[in-house]
């Protein structure tokens, strides 16, 4: 009995869904206004984008599936076949690769040890002298700093008028280097050679000694300006150079009393016997005794040239003690 009248529930129940359904969707009836339609159940925008991304992911899978199978296996071989290369390289002894790195790296080398010798032997030296100016001035430009190639230039030089400004020019780049060459012979008689050669370059030869040549250089103003045959212009020069107070400052006091004796004339020379007497030398002495004779002068030359110094006493003891003292010197080798 349950059983018939649960079946006969469920019967009654499917009937009311049919007739709720017909009512619904029947056709409405002439004269009747139809009847709305129940709308369809709408899907929420989570639904729809879950779709969508879903179909989406199923797109990009097949796409990729159909480019490996159109590629094929060729690249993936070849990057199989390249990996086990390098891993057969790897595997190689430190041995085997040595060798390559040595080839691959470049060795050192040591450079050339410059040469510490800045003379020339006597060989290229008498080599250089026999060749001539040209060939001595290439060694000089080897050895720069030689005095003994930088002086043989020099006295090539002089030879030619046509080469003393290029004698002065060496003969500066010589006492540079070797201050002492000042009282070398040769040098002295290349200067005293141009001195008296064309103004432009005398000018610069008594110049040279003049600032150039420490106390040596007035000296040689002074030979030059005792020496006999010399230009005028030379005297002239020289002699201004000796009055200049720089030359002064380097001169020696012998020197200096000296050429204050050759300026001086007659009795003027009286007034100096004092600081004769005191700082002369062989040069000052070459000054006071030719004062000693008392003869020379007039027509019959028997009249005294300087009657003003009287006896000569004074002048004979300034004598004196310069003769003393220059003997003095000489024993103790000064």
């Amino acid at each position: 009995m349950s059983g018939a009248g649960s079946s006969g529930s469920r019967q009654g129940a499917e009937r009311g869904v049919i007739a709720e359904a017909a009512t619904l969707y029947a056709p409405a009836l002439p004269g009747q206004a139809p009847r709305a339609r129940p709308a369809p159940p709408r899907r929420s925008r989570g639904v729809q984008a879950v779709i969508l991304a879903g179909v989406g992911l199923v797109c990009v899978v097949g796409i990729v599936v159909l480019a490996v199978m159109l590629r094929g296996t060729g690249p993936i071989d070849a990057l199989e076949q390249s990996s086990s290369v390098a891993e057969v390289h790897d595997a190689g002894s430190a041995q085997d690769a040595a060798p390559v790195i040595a080839a691959s790296t470049p060795v050192a080398t040591k450079e050339p040890t410059p040469a510490t010798n800045n003379h020339a032997s006597a060989e290229e030296l008498s080599a250089a002298r026999e060749k001539g100016p040209a060939a001595l001035a290439t060694l000089a430009e080897r050895y720069a700093e030689d005095p003994a190639v930088l002086k043989a230039l020099v006295s090539a030089y002089t030879r030619e008028k046509a080469n003393y400004a290029k004698a002065m020019t060496t003969v500066r780049k010589l006492l540079a280097v070797a201050p002492d060459m000042a009282r070398d012979p040769d040098v002295k008689q290349a200067l005293l050679i141009v001195a008296n050669g064309p103004v432009d370059v005398a000018a610069t030869a008594l110049d040279i000694m003049g600032t150039e040549m420490g106390a040596r250089g007035p000296e040689l103003l002074y030979e030059l300006l005792s020496a006999s045959g010399l230009g005028k212009f030379p005297k002239e020069r020289a002699t201004r150079l000796l009055a200049d107070p720089k030359v002064k400052e380097i001169a020696g006091p012998g020197l200096l009393i000296a050429n204050d004796l050759r300026a001086a004339t007659g009795c003027d020379r009286k007034k100096l016997f004092t600081r004769a007497a005191k700082e002369g030398d062989e040069r000052a002495l070459g000054h006071l005794k030719p004062l000693l004779a008392t003869k020379g002068c007039s027509w019959h030359r028997q009249t005294d040239c300087f009657a003003c110094l009287g006896d000569r006493k004074e002048l004979r003891a300034t004598i004196d003690a310069i003769t003393k003292r220059v003997e003095q010197a000489s024993a103790s080798g000064n």
